[in-house]
């Protein structure tokens, strides 16, 4: 080695595998579909896990994280109109099992594509 020559740069340090992130995506989408039946108890874990996780993950389970928060926060203001309507005829009763429906067919749809490997072509929009 002639004294110009600078050392080999060191590798730069190894970035969580894809599998362990893809992991982390699927137990949140689990968390949020569970989340129905405990009073969405476990949807309050799996949207903290998402904002830890996103900014780590790979492009394409960002977009699933994302998809993520916004179902929380959708499904949130959904059972807030749902218990601020109920003394109208029972409105707020219908509009909390809309939403609970809602919630648990993005979750599951969530679930599909991150299985396939895909990407939510809107994971910002309200729909599916």
């Amino acid at each position: 080695m002639s004294e110009t020559e600078t050392p080999p740069a060191a590798p730069p340090p190894a970035a969580p595998s894809d599998d362990s992130d893809r992991t982390v995506a699927l137990i949140c989408y689990i968390l949020q579909a569970v989340s129905v039946v405990t009073a969405g108890l476990v949807a309050v874990i799996a949207v903290i896990i998402a904002y830890v996780r996103k900014d780590q993950a790979p492009d394409w389970l960002k977009n699933h994280y994302t998809y993520q928060i916004r179902t929380f926060w959708y499904g949130l203001a959904g059972w807030i109109v749902g218990i601020l309507t109920i003394w109208v005829l029972g409105l707020g009763f219908l509009i909390m099992l809309v939403t609970a429906i809602w919630f648990i067919v993005r979750a599951i749809v969530g679930l599909i594509r991150l299985s396939e490997g895909r990407t939510h072509t809107d994971p910002t929009g309200f729909w599916v």
